[in-house]
């Protein structure tokens, strides 16, 4: 893998902050193409919601989303896998205006507790004529 795309990464913990269903329950940070971002995710069902957004620094309000979209559950991993790796547990696209990214989240255990790793993977690019187009 190239220097280019392993830095597109992030992780996400549990939000122990939590006191209301309205707030996050996931929550950390990534970077994509050498931006930094504040992630914020959602449990909802089988889904799971994510927002992206530059870093809110010292204030307590969220900057305007950058990134949206859902990650779908991945499948089981099947009984007696032999597999050691990191386990899929959700994969989807996040969008803006600009472009998409190809999300995936691997569950990994922490000293802390679980938390998810994520790698990115842009998708599609912006054509002015024609909108989104998937990228090879």
């Amino acid at each position: 893998m190239s220097n280019e795309h392993s830095r597109d990464r992030g992780n996400l913990f549990a939000n122990p902050d939590k006191k209301k269903p309205s707030q996050p329950d996931l929550q950390g940070d990534c970077t994509i193409d050498a931006a930094g971002y504040e992630i914020r995710g959602w449990r909802r069902g089988d889904q799971l919601e994510l927002s992206l957004a530059p870093p809110r620094g010292d204030r307590n309000t969220y900057p305007p989303d950058v990134f949206r979209g859902a990650l779908d559950a991945a499948p089981a991993r099947p009984r007696g896998s032999k597999d050691t790796g990191p386990t899929l547990a959700w994969a989807g696209d996040i969008t803006s205006d600009e472009a998409a990214y190809t999300v995936r989240a691997f569950e990994k255990q922490g000293k802390s507790g679980l938390y998810f790793t994520l790698s990115f993977e842009r998708a599609e690019r912006r054509d002015a004529s024609s909108g989104f187009e998937r990228v090879e």
